[in-house]
């Protein structure tokens, strides 16, 4: 197997996300595929929207705490 992650999101009609990691790209065909006989969309994810995404969760998360240390920041970012 891989050692390299595909991100894959999987959407469903009320707006929720999952995010499934897989190995194989014949397993996101086949998520795919499924997700659209569920009546559902899914998109897979390249590993830059993925970062970007992570980086949106943190600095939303950061956007509710009253401070946070340069140390705290570069290590979210993984500097």
């Amino acid at each position: 197997m891989s050692s390299r992650f595909i991100k894959f999101v999987y959407k469903f009609i009320v707006m929720e996300t999952v995010l499934i990691n897989v190995e194989k790209k014949s397993d996101i065909a086949f998520l795919i595929s499924l997700a659209k006989k569920l009546g559902m969309s899914a998109k897979a994810l390249t590993h830059s929207e993925v970062e970007d995404w992570k980086l949106a969760q943190k600095i939303e998360a950061g956007m509710k705490t009253s401070t946070v240390s340069r140390r705290e920041v570069m290590k979210a970012l993984g500097k």
